[in-house]
């Protein structure tokens, strides 16, 4: 067909388009090709290049998301750079014609190339001369809506991820929120079932312990596993299962390994979440390691949904999800192997815990014993001081304001103490957060801060710093 036809042709539909001429870009080097479109798209505009193009879309706003970009001579790398642009405009790739008969390699060729170009991000792909002003419109208009309709999806799964970030950062929020209130709880409750108490007060005080470690547990279930780096902790059974009631342990519940607590936390919590379902833990030597080995028994109604939510707790882990059959045991209903290293139980911590508040103290103190560390406490910093200069501890913490004498006038004596008693290392307990306060506390001779209200995961964090492998020797 010459280009007198396709004019001829195409009469009618230039009258409607000149009223409401449709948003069109020619990308081409040819000005006879921008004559050729015209009757079918009003004139349509024209530039020679895509750098050309791309800055001019760019300069459209979201009107360039209902733009046409017709494309001559393309490449993938063209494509690409226009489907990125947001909105991105719909790309049609005007093609050249295939000349000649006998040419069934060549079209087989010139199919993978459209395929290219479509999952690069055109909308449509036809030659760039041979075709009828009917096909020309019809492919444009039709790119145009399916574009529109792709960009108006690309709007909404943006604000479905940041709602989805929004609802993370308010449940994360929450969380901290529990533990923050939770944390103190749990050590005021572990100090009373030190006192002298009736059977039945010491067993609701029990209850109120387990209550709260496996609200606990279910908080560190909640949050997105895999995102942040793992934080290995040295660990024993019978902690791992503490306050999850549908978790027991097989053998060695006091054996000591690392691994990354809050993972294996998530993962039990999500294994025991439906009714009826238990689980039992064992490590296992394999190899120069060892092994933590996971079962789950119960019903399998949920074993489909209850895949897909663990795949991330296992990757983070390294897990593996053993096949049903003769090795995953009869009757299992599933079985999880994941590495841990097995390691000798660390020493216990000597800590001088000085705090003025009765309750911070009890409060301190009993997440230093929920750790297995023994503690020695002072009510002021006078009192701290005599202390350190008694007997050797590993470590000091020393509240900041206090009376008689102050935690930075208490640091300042004790290093000025001989030997090794001046190098004990000593954490801040402070209600300061600027890094003026935390500035002044080093000065001070302080090794490191604990910004208050106290909880079991900054404490763990600053003693990780401080004596790495020493952190978690208890529950």
């Amino acid at each position: 067909m010459t280009e007198g036809t396709l004019t001829q042709r195409t009469t009618e539909v230039a009258a409607a388009t000149a009223k409401t001429p449709e948003p069109v870009l020619l990308v081409s080097s040819q000005a006879a090709l921008a004559r050729r479109y015209a009757p079918v798209f009003g004139a349509p505009a024209r530039v020679e290049t895509v750098a050309a193009a791309l800055d001019r879309l760019r300069g459209g706003g979201a009107a360039s998301g209902e733009t046409v970009v017709l494309l001559d001579a393309p490449t993938v790398a063209a494509v690409e750079a226009l489907a990125r642009l947001d909105p991105a405009p719909a790309v049609v790739v005007l093609l050249p014609d295939v000349q000649g008969e006998g040419q069934g390699e060549g079209r087989g060729d010139a199919r993978d190339e459209v395929a290219g170009f479509i999952a690069a991000g055109a909308q449509d792909a036809l030659p760039a001369g041979e075709v009828t002003a009917e096909c020309l419109r019809a492919v444009v208009s039709a790119a145009r809506r399916r574009q529109m309709r792709e960009n108006r999806l690309r709007v909404a799964l943006a604000e479905a991820e940041r709602a989805r970030g929004e609802a993370q950062s308010l449940l994360d929020a929450a969380g901290d929120a529990v533990v923050a209130a939770l944390d103190p709880m749990m050590a005021l409750t572990s100090a009373a079932l030190e006192s002298p108490l009736l059977p039945r007060q010491q067993e609701r005080l029990i209850a109120v312990q387990s209550a709260g470690a496996a609200l606990r547990a279910t908080c560190s279930a909640l949050r997105p596993v895999g995102r942040e780096a793992a934080v290995e902790e040295s660990l024993t059974l019978a902690a791992l299962a503490d306050g999850v009631g549908a978790v027991t342990v097989e053998s060695g519940a006091e054996e000591c390994f690392t691994g990354d607590a809050a993972a294996l936390r998530a993962l039990l919590s999500l294994l025991t979440a439906e009714a009826g379902a238990s689980v039992s833990l064992a490590v296992r030597p394999v190899d120069d390691g060892a092994e933590l080995s996971v079962r789950r028994r119960g019903d399998a109604r949920l074993r489909p949904l209850l895949l897909a939510a663990i795949q991330p707790a296992l990757r983070r882990l390294r897990g593996r999800l053993l096949p049903d059959g003769p090795e995953s045991g009869a009757g299992e209903g599933m079985v999880i192997r994941i590495p841990v290293r097995r390691m000798e139980r660390p020493a216990a911590l000597s800590v001088l815990l000085v705090e003025d508040n009765p309750i911070g103290r009890l409060v301190a103190a009993g997440f230093f014993k929920a750790l297995g560390h023994g503690v020695t406490t002072a009510e002021d910093g006078a009192q701290g001081l005599a202390a350190a200069t008694d007997k050797r501890f590993d470590l000091i913490v020393m509240d900041v304001q206090m009376p008689v004498m102050d935690g930075h006038e208490a640091s300042r004596a004790i290093r000025a103490l001989p030997g090794e008693a001046g190098r004990v290392p000593i954490v801040a307990l402070t209600a300061g957060t600027d890094a003026e306060d935390d500035a002044q506390c080093r000065d001070a001779g302080m090794d490191d801060c604990l910004h208050k209200p106290l909880t079991m995961d900054r404490l763990r964090a600053v003693l990780e710093r401080l004596f790495p492998g020493r952190v978690q020797v208890g529950g």
